[in-house]
């Protein structure tokens, strides 16, 4: 058994250069579907799996994997891998925490640009000839005087909150359940029903937990301003989608911006689909070429534990 090769098996795609990193440790099983009972069946004798958004990593499926070591994840969000499960069974998890902060925070700051320029209105008006109607009828707020309030500012919330800060002027406030910063520029810490109150934009950046599930709905809602949008490119279960649908239809809210839904697709007929003053995308924030190339980069974790070596970047399981 001491020159037994390490079994690898990948649930989701991984890039070319990923998987010649891994074929060079082991033996690369590349899955077809990310379906339970598929990664169920490959993980006999396996001792790594590699996962991205899509594979519900359960104790069942860890249980499956009778010399698992380590799982890694492509990704930030660890929230579809049963941690406590891992625990228990002395699986080590690994992820790429800091791989798109840079491009989910670009993709918050565009989603915030764009809906409160109504550029999706602007083009549809322009292409159903409509150009002067629109153009005579619309107006938005200058941002330097505006707040941009963020709730969670870890990595990516912070890198909004600078964008916002030094490229627009904003006053920038904030929501987090640790202490936190300095930060290079100004930032007001405040309890989330102030920041609900207060600011004109309410950006969302938090990993998905029991905390946050359901973060933001009926009630929360019922705080913001009839001017305040909000913007979601964290995950979606922090928010409740027919809430903000009902928020909108009611004018009780000015816009929405989300990226993350609580179902990826959204199902034909959702209400947040025809509500008025939405800009949505594809779950897409994290996507920048780079950042698909940061993320990759946790085959290294992984090849590390197999190696064992210490991980630079082991999920915290408590």
């Amino acid at each position: 058994m001491g020159n037994r090769t390490h079994k690898i098996v990948l649930s989701e795609g991984y890039s070319a250069s990923a998987l010649s990193r891994l074929r060079a440790v082991g033996d690369v099983i590349e899955l077809d579907s990310c379906d339970e009972g598929t990664v169920i069946a490959a993980l006999t004798d396996a001792d790594a799996l590699l996962v991205r958004t899509h594979t519900r990593v359960t104790d069942t499926l860890l249980g499956a994997g009778n010399r698992l070591k380590v799982v890694g994840r492509a990704g930030v969000g660890v929230d579809n891998i049963d941690l406590a499960a891992a625990r228990r069974r002395g699986i080590v998890v690994v992820h790429t925490p800091s791989a798109s902060t840079r491009s989910v925070a670009e993709h918050t700051v565009g989603l915030m640009l764009a809906l409160e320029h109504r550029l999706l209105a602007g083009d549809h008006a322009v292409r159903d000839d409509r150009f002067f109607v629109h153009r005579d009828s619309v107006t938005w707020r200058e941002l330097d005087g505006c707040s941009m309030g963020i709730v969670g500012m870890g990595r990516i919330g912070s890198a909004v909150a600078r964008m916002c800060a030094d490229g627009f002027g904003m006053k920038i406030l904030y929501n987090d359940i640790r202490r936190i910063g300095p930060f290079g520029f100004d930032a007001v810490p405040t309890d989330l029903d102030d920041l609900l109150r207060t600011a004109d934009f309410v950006s969302l950046h938090v990993p998905l937990t029991s905390q946050t599930r359901g973060l933001i709905g009926d009630a929360q809602l019922s705080l913001l301003k009839p001017t305040s949008m909000l913007i979601n490119t964290s995950r979606g279960a922090v928010v409740d989608g027919v809430a903000v649908a009902s928020a909108l239809e009611r004018g009780a809210i000015a816009g929405a911006a989300l990226d993350v839904f609580e179902d990826e697709p959204v199902p034909a007929g959702h209400p947040i689909l025809s509500a008025p003053n939405t800009l949505l995308t594809p779950h897409i924030a994290g996507r920048s070429s780079a950042a698909l190339i940061r993320m990759n980069d946790v085959v290294d974790d992984v090849i590390a534990v197999l190696e064992r070596r210490s991980p630079k970047h082991p999920v915290e399981i408590t």
